[in-house]
């Protein structure tokens, strides 16, 4: 599975220096996703497309260190909790409700169902899809921002 998220990195010759810098971003991907390795099936359950597979895995890499317990105090009080750091305003008082979930953001699958269902379903806004909940840590795991 991990195959179909990885990008063949490849260099032209003679070497540009355009090309170098799509090669080290092509590299910084890859690695990435082999330090998600232990998450890729349970990922592929939830994002079957390789693209936003990648993209997934980019953001729990980014957002976590693809650590489930990792924590984060905000400034307004609130806390990120989980390896894609859902705020615990919005699980406890918007995405519990709405999804029934009873889970603790810590739980690898059902944080990775939520934010499925998030990207697939909360798409009325500016954006018209629901990656830019995840938006403040996109110069991290946007491949045009690597």
């Amino acid at each position: 599975m991990i195959a179909e998220v990885l990008i063949a990195c490849t260099l032209s010759s003679p070497l540009v220096p355009a090309d170098l810098d799509i090669y080290q971003d092509c590299k910084k991907h890859n690695e990435i996703i082999y330090h998600m390795e232990d998450y890729v099936d349970l990922f592929h359950e939830y994002f079957t497309d390789p693209n936003d597979l990648g993209r997934i895995l980019r953001i729990a890499f980014c957002e976590s260190s693809g650590n489930p317990n990792a924590y984060n105090e905000n400034k307004d009080g609130s806390n990120d909790l989980g390896i894609l750091q859902f705020n615990d305003r919005t699980w406890w008082d918007w995405l519990a409700p709405k999804l029934k979930i009873t889970s603790e953001r810590t739980n690898v699958r059902v944080s990775v169902a939520v934010a499925s269902w998030l990207i697939r379903n909360d798409t009325i806004n500016k954006y018209g899809h629901g990656w830019y909940h995840w938006y403040p840590s996109r110069s991290c795991w946007d491949l045009e921002n690597l």
